[in-house]
């Protein structure tokens, strides 16, 4: 069975390409109140789609210049309200309003903060 819609996303965190995909946008630091304050740099990707999904799954794009310890990609989906994780600051980042349908946040090792893999990563929205 297809998937309804994907996004291929560069290491930036820029749509390459996709399907069943309105918009991207980088995650927002959040205030304790849960205000949205200014944009993430990298490292975390929100989406607007033109379904809601049931299932979000990310696989990182193989690149040379990768390590071993290159980031881990975790998803979420559909309908993100709240905080999605932390910096590595332990400052809380969530979707800002309009892309709550799914997000891709890339871990990388304790202290290390967050960042997309080198070559990117491709996400299945189902």
């Amino acid at each position: 069975m297809p998937s309804r819609g994907f996004a291929r996303v560069d290491r930036f965190g820029n749509l390459v390409a996709s399907q069943g995909v309105v918009g991207i946008r980088n995650a927002v630091h959040l205030s304790a109140t849960g205000i949205e304050e200014r944009p993430v740099t990298f490292g975390a990707s929100c989406f607007k789609l033109d379904f809601r999904p049931v299932t979000v799954i990310a696989t990182s794009i193989a690149h040379p210049d990768e390590t071993a310890f290159g980031p881990i990609l975790y998803t979420a989906g559909p309908n993100i309200s709240g905080p999605l994780a932390t910096d590595n600051n332990g400052k809380a980042i969530g979707c800002p309003a309009g892309f709550e349908d799914a997000a891709v946040v890339g871990r990388v090792t304790a202290g290390e903060g967050l960042r997309f893999p080198q070559g990117g990563f491709f996400v299945i929205f189902d």
